[in-house]
């Protein structure tokens, strides 16, 4: 009687064309923390898991984030968005692609030269402070990885909605919330000391600059720059 050994499952191979969550990320701008929540609460994400444990990504999956990136910046809500299907988030991404994509590629790499529209976003994400970014009505647009730092929350959370309703609290002064209130009316720069608090519910003092964004002659919007100060009276408590 021959006795076969058992056999041994092939590994399954890398698919081609697939990323790490963090090529994922700097293809996308979303941080890899965020790509997991998502992956975790929607169905926008369909990673393959290797026998490694590792998880690989496909060109739809990329294609679904920079769709969602597009409808974000659109103005669209994170709920709305997670009520479209796969096939329409990427098509959505292929349609922005199409759209943003150059005439001329430029052929070399100095992205300081001013062909490169996305290095002023890189700029902003890559200072040590919190920057918001909103539209004429003061709703959230755009925030740096400072904010997640700064205030617990990122994007997808803070999308679409005045910073003020989610970052004010109980020790708020109403008079420091007025003041930038008529500042964005009068679209005029500002700058105040105010608590405000943390994803987790600390409160912190910050200071904070608010200027209009105009883009030539129009104005399309406000930058919100805030850092944490030390506070003798919230470290005293």
């Amino acid at each position: 009687m021959t006795v076969r050994a058992p056999r041994t499952p092939a590994a399954r191979p890398i698919p081609s064309m697939s990323y790490t969550i963090g090529k994922l990320a700097q293809l996308t701008g979303f941080s890899t923390n965020l790509i997991r929540v998502w992956e975790r609460r929607h169905a926008f994400l369909r990673p393959e898991r290797l026998d490694n444990g590792f998880r690989r990504y496909t060109r739809e999956d990329l294609a679904v984030l920079q769709g969602i990136r597009s409808l974000l910046e659109r103005g669209d809500r994170i709920g709305d968005i997670a009520r479209m299907s796969r096939p329409e988030l990427a098509q959505a991404g292929a349609r922005e692609a199409t759209h943003d994509a150059p005439a001329v590629s430029p052929s070399h790499d100095d992205y300081l030269d001013g062909r490169h529209p996305d290095v002023a976003w890189s700029i902003l994400d890559a200072l040590p402070c919190a920057v918001i970014v909103t539209d004429k009505r003061g709703l959230v647009r755009w925030v740096n990885r400072g904010v997640v730092l700064l205030c617990g929350y990122d994007l997808a959370e803070l999308h679409g909605l005045r910073p003020g309703s989610v970052l004010q609290g109980p020790d708020t002064d109403r008079d420091t919330v007025e003041q930038l209130r008529a500042a964005v009316a009068n679209q005029r720069p500002c700058s105040v000391t105010i608590v405000n608090y943390h994803k987790s519910g600390e409160p912190y003092h910050a200071l904070v600059d608010v200027t209009p964004l105009r883009v030539g002659v129009n104005h399309v919007g406000f930058v919100g720059i805030a850092r944490k100060i030390v506070s003798e009276s919230l470290a005293a408590e």
